[in-house]
């Protein structure tokens, strides 16, 4: 069985919408977990992730919005991020996030293109919605300047996973089983 960890975004959850349909989209063979981690301290956030990933085994990290910006700096898994959140540091303000929260984010707006190593790079995907209303198509860009355009994919969805464009990912995930098998380093 492999094991997928789903990192919510912003004011998302554990039982949310998203990990939801992901339970029951990802075929035989898969199942889906989350958790609620500490959303409003980065590094404590970033810690917790860490841990749950180790205690439970866990195989490919599946993050969104903001918890795809988590995602990325967890190097050493496969991950596949949707809609990420590049520089928290500037977009969380705009939506009203108290200040106390940006604090802890923004510091690390470049941490991920930093730390980014030529044995982590492959094991990274993005998936971008083509109807995000919240980001648009500015981290396409920021992504593909550190990563190659075959780990850049487009899907049908606004900034919130649609269901059509879950079953793009969880059918990329199936057709690629090579990406998940990827030694884990953490």
């Amino acid at each position: 069985m492999k094991k997928i960890l789903y990192i919510y975004g912003y004011g998302g959850s554990a039982q949310g919408s998203t990990c939801t349909m992901l339970r029951r989209l990802v075929p035989e063979g898969y199942m889906v977990e989350s958790f609620t981690y500490t959303q409003a301290d980065f590094a404590k956030a970033r810690q917790e992730i860490l841990g749950y990933i180790r205690e439970h085994g866990i195989d490919l990290v599946v993050g969104s919005s903001l918890g795809g910006f988590i995602a990325l700096t967890l190097n050493g898994i496969p991950r596949i991020v949707v809609n990420p959140c590049w520089y928290p540091g500037e977009e969380l303000p705009l939506i009203d996030v108290p200040h106390e929260i940006v604090r802890t984010y923004a510091p690390y707006d470049h941490w991920v293109q930093e730390h980014i190593t030529e044995e982590d790079r492959p094991m990274v995907h993005a998936f971008f919605g083509d109807r995000d209303e919240l980001f648009g198509e500015k981290y396409i860009a920021h992504f593909l300047r550190h990563y190659p355009q075959e780990q850049c994919h487009r899907i049908p969805s606004g900034h919130h996973l649609s269901e059509e464009g879950a079953r793009e990912i969880v059918g990329w995930i199936d057709k690629n089983p090579q990406f998940i098998n990827a030694q884990n380093h953490l």
